[in-house]
């Protein structure tokens, strides 16, 4: 970002800077630690330029602000102003937080306990916003029900049925994409609706550091959600099992689930059992699990998923809950 904005920002807030540290751009942001004259330190975020923004960030600090006053290291707004930087064109918008201390680790360094950690706290911020109302929050059933129309048509055409299975040898269930969807459009009728953080993942909790399983930080409250907890706890636990590569997914799911969420969370799990037989959870991990497979496809060449790890890890468990399938006849053709 130009020396000249962070400036301007600066002073719109009236703060007076020794220094600014090096920023982290984000999905949807770009991060500025800044080191005041009288030592302490906050954060700039200024967000990129999307529709309905200003919605997004006055829901998030909403949320976030709700759970830091009780309690949790949560991030806080340092100012209630949303700034509104306009170059003559176009606006963008930026707000200012306190200072959240920690770091962010490696799936690969996640012990047990940093798995039952996670599954505690996201158990006791749903205990905290149960019967928050949900004013602006979009439903994360409404979000959901959106994704798996994109994925539908996506991979409804032939072109990309060839390619799958010319390319990846696997082929996917479009019955199975349909079940998905009455799953989620019967979610809302379903009692216990609530706020939900729906980005409860490894880069946005922060640890004290590399080795403890304390966590003094909670980000990125933008994809803020009103819905089941369900769909929290399976988006947290969809990139459990593909990035825990070192734990079992049985384990890492008894870790989480009811070592940390249930056993030490203060949140009652609710996981309705479906006309299918299946658990309400079992099928939204499956949701995310298909979406994140679902943008590996769309934005990686096909020849070269065969290198990625996390992608590879999604197919297998694709594979082995039969959402996806390697056709008898498919036969891979390598790229030239």
């Amino acid at each position: 970002m130009p020396d000249k904005i962070i400036h301007r920002i600066l002073q719109q807030y009236g703060i007076t800077a020794n220094a600014v540290l090096p920023t982290q751009s984000g999905y949807r942001s770009t991060v500025m630690p800044v080191q005041l004259a009288d030592g302490r330190q906050v954060t700039i975020i200024a967000y990129k330029r999307e529709p309905g923004i200003v919605k997004t960030i006055t829901n998030a600090n909403r949320i976030s602000n709700y759970l830091a006053n009780r309690g949790f290291p949560a991030r806080r707004t340092a100012d209630d102003r949303i700034l509104r930087l306009s170059n003559g064109r176009q606006a963008q918008y930026a707000a200012l937080y306190e200072y959240l201390p920690g770091t962010t680790i490696p799936w690969e360094a996640y012990t047990m306990e940093h798995v039952k950690t996670l599954g505690q706290t996201l158990s006791d911020i749903h205990a905290a916003l149960n019967g928050v109302p949900q004013a602006n929050l979009p439903a994360v059933a409404t979000q959901c029900l959106h994704l798996l129309h994109q994925m539908q048509a996506y991979f409804a055409q032939p072109g990309v049925q060839q390619a799958m299975q010319r390319k990846l040898g696997v082929r996917i269930d479009a019955a199975k994409l349909r079940q998905l969807q009455a799953v989620v459009q019967a979610c809302p009728a379903l009692p216990g609706q609530q706020p939900l953080h729906m980005d409860f993942v490894r880069g946005n909790v922060l640890f004290a550091d590399g080795t403890s399983a304390r966590i003094t930080g909670i980000l990125d409250f933008e994809k803020t959600a009103y819905g089941l907890p369900a769909f929290d706890i399976a988006r947290t636990l969809a990139f459990l099992l593909v990035d825990c590569k070192y734990k079992p997914p049985d384990k890492t799911r008894k870790y989480f689930l009811h070592s940390g969420y249930q056993k030490r969370g203060q949140a009652a799990l609710r996981n309705p059992r479906l006309p299918n037989g299946q658990r309400l959870l079992d099928s939204l991990i499956e949701l995310f699990l298909m979406h994140d497979f679902y943008k590996f496809l769309r934005h990686n060449p096909y020849e070269y998923l065969v290198q990625n790890q996390h992608y590879i890890r999604t197919k297998h468990i694709l594979l082995s809950k039969n959402i996806l399938s390697e056709p008898a006849n498919a036969k891979i053709v390598p790229s030239r």
